[in-house]
């Protein structure tokens, strides 16, 4: 993929061992799980291992399928039930995606497979770039089955970073986007941000960690100036989302880009870990156990 195209990307939005915090000893035995789901006209692949409640399920942004979560889900699995899919048209799902094929439906099929799979939750729900999205309209749709929630520099106003892009590589953007696989072009993505937007909801008291880039990607077409500039309105944008929960933390990710998983899996393996705690006790976050690994 071409350099400008992962910032792209980013403006979307968007073997390691973490010490997670110590979690109370669950009963729940289960076996890996490694199948594809068929939830009624899609067959979508599911990976999960580990045991424990509530189980963590990772969403990944555009483009991308599970594997993105490769250094994050062993690490979890450590201390809970960890799930990653593909969604309709990536990775090993069967079939093409529907078109046009929007936020919501994604959500509503995330519900489906986990419902399918015999994973009726509760869930701490993790959203890399546009899975922020889906994480939060399946949130807003079965708030009773969401335990906490991790934000991994999650979309947020797409229609303003995309301002920043010049036009040459915003057209030639335009026109990857439905290659993708995804069943997803540019208006119907603007339209699925627009809907969490306009539908977005509190969550009350449950546990969020916003986990929030630090740096840019070089580009040949931005200067250092415009590089900053895209960082501080990508920022300015993340700033809103702890104020989705009374119980949130955000931290913005030293030394991290977009990819905050592979740039710093250590640290969204804590930030789990402290959600999942959080929620197993009904307690606040301690911010000092995610924090500490951001030097």
């Amino acid at each position: 993929m071409r350099p400008w195209l992962r910032l792209a990307f980013a403006l979307l939005l968007p073997a390691c061992h973490a010490s997670a915090p110590p979690l109370p000893k669950q009963e729940t035995q289960a076996a890996p799980l490694d199948d594809v789901v068929d939830i009624g006209g899609l067959a979508l692949h599911l990976r999960c291992v580990g045991q424990g409640e509530p189980a963590v399920v990772m969403e990944a942004g555009l483009g991308n399928d599970g594997s993105v979560w490769k250094h994050v889900q062993p690490e979890v699995a450590r201390f809970a039930r960890a799930c990653v899919y593909d969604r309709a048209g990536m990775g090993r799902s069967r079939g093409p995606a529907p078109k046009p094929h929007t936020n919501r439906q994604m959500a509503r099929e995330l519900h489906a497979l986990l419902t399918r799979a015999g994973l009726a939750g509760p869930w701490i729900l993790v959203g890399h770039s546009m899975g922020g999205l889906n994480v939060r309209l399946l949130e807003a749709e079965h708030p009773e089955q969401v335990a906490g929630m991790v934000l991994v520099d999650a979309t947020v106003d797409p229609a303003r970073t995309w301002s920043l892009i010049p036009d040459a590589q915003l057209r030639e953007f335009k026109e990857i986007i439905p290659r993708l696989g995804e069943g997803l072009d540019f208006e119907t993505f603007l339209s699925g941000a627009a809907d969490v937007r306009a539908t977005s909801r509190s969550l009350g008291a449950k546990p969020l960690v916003v986990l929030t880039r630090s740096r840019e990607h070089p580009q040949p077409w931005a200067s250092p100036e415009q590089l900053a500039e895209m960082l501080r309105v990508w920022q300015e944008l993340q700033a809103e989302l702890p104020k989705l929960s009374s119980n949130s933390v955000q931290l913005v990710v030293k030394n991290s880009a977009h990819y905050i998983q592979l740039d710093a899996p250590r640290t969204v393996v804590a930030a789990i870990g402290e959600v999942v705690r959080a929620a197993r006790t009904q307690s606040r976050l301690n911010a000092a156990a995610i924090t500490k690994l951001n030097r």
